[in-house]
């Protein structure tokens, strides 16, 4: 049972690199509904580490807008298991991301890549330290 717990994390450590973009963009306080970045806000931090052309933005906004719908839907899923869960979370990242990176020209995958690649960093520093006894 461990082993599956462990192998879920790891999933889930793979699909953070796209979880900035999906996440919620605040903490919200108890009793509240959490609540989702707009597609055009996503598309905004896209566009102020990629420099996006207006047709570029205007291709990735509903790209964006169909993974959120996609993953509001998988969340709201209660027949599938963790693990299927987050094999279909991944589907959709990877998905999305494969779009996404169609729009984009060689300098910006390249960034866009960095920047998963940072956030991938970031969720095994944050897995490590909720593993690390205190």
């Amino acid at each position: 049972m461990r082993t599956k717990e462990m192998a879920t994390l790891g999933l889930f450590v793979v699909l953070g690199i796209s979880m900035p973009f999906a996440a919620p963009t605040k903490a919200v306080p108890a009793g509240q509904e959490k609540s989702w970045p707009t597609p055009d806000e996503v598309v905004a931090k896209l566009d102020s580490k990629l420099s996006l052309s207006a047709d570029q933005k205007a291709k990735i906004t509903p790209i964006i807008a169909d993974r959120q719908d996609k993953l509001k839907a998988l969340a709201a899923d209660t027949s599938s298991t963790r693990l299927q869960k987050a094999q279909k979370m991944k589907a959709i990242y990877d998905d999305g991301d494969t779009k996404i990176k169609a729009v984009l020209n060689d300098d910006q995958k390249k960034k866009y890549d960095e920047m998963q690649a940072e956030m991938r960093d970031q969720m095994r520093e944050r897995r490590q330290q909720h593993q690390t006894p205190q």
